[in-house]
């Protein structure tokens, strides 16, 4: 969710100069380290769930979760796609640096986290000890639904309020920034560029200090 905001804010409020492709690219490198803690975490929870040896629990994560062929088995691997497999892509420095792939995979990111909040809530309830009361689809109700578009329109609302009112970057933050990206750094660069090679060496040699 922060590197979707991240991107959406940088393009809309033009702050190029401010949040660089590094600090995507170092969002994108934290994306992969937690994306693999929480592989770790899964496959953490099927292993305890079995060495516990609880039949209850362990038919609740092997034919609840982990059997593909149970009503909600496609939402299990969802998520462990979405969370720990599509993340990986970012071990390549191309993929990283890429704003376009970088949002859409936020986005899967997003939906995988979701998914984790489904299949932790739906696959535990939607069975219990009777297998007569089981049901095979969790069907929202209506409240249920105005809750969730409620929780959407309360963090906007907030966050935009946030992003029009209070400044969206620290100014502390700025200050590092600007000694390479501002209009000050990019100015003198380019009269570097276009000084005489010879001249500046003699220049810099004359100015180093002598030890």
């Amino acid at each position: 969710m922060v590197q979707t905001l991240l991107i959406v804010v940088r393009k809309v409020m033009n702050l190029q100069d401010y949040i660089t492709i590094g600090h995507i690219e170092a969002m994108n490198k934290v994306i992969v380290l937690t994306g693999s803690i929480v592989g770790c975490a899964y496959l953490t929870e099927l292993f305890v769930a079995w060495y516990g040896q609880n039949p209850y629990e362990w038919y609740a994560f092997k034919e609840n979760r982990a059997n593909i062929m149970s009503p909600y088995g496609w939402s299990y691997w969802l998520m462990m796609f979405c969370n720990v497999v599509s993340p990986q892509l970012f071990w390549s420095r191309k993929l990283r640096r890429n704003i376009a792939v970088t949002f859409f995979m936020s986005i899967i990111v997003n939906i995988g986290m979701w998914y984790e909040r489904f299949v932790i809530i739906v696959t535990s309830v939607y069975r219990d000890y009777l297998p007569s009361s089981w049901s095979t689809y969790y069907s929202p109700s209506l409240y249920e639904l105005g809750f969730y578009l409620g929780t959407f329109g309360l963090f906007f609302t907030c966050f935009f309020l946030f992003a029009k009112y209070f400044p969206v970057i620290a100014v502390a933050e700025i200050k590092a920034i600007l000694k390479t990206s501002g209009e000050n750094y990019k100015h003198k660069m380019t009269e570097l560029e276009k000084a005489d090679p010879e001249k500046f060496y003699h220049e810099e040699v004359d100015h180093a200090p002598v030890h």
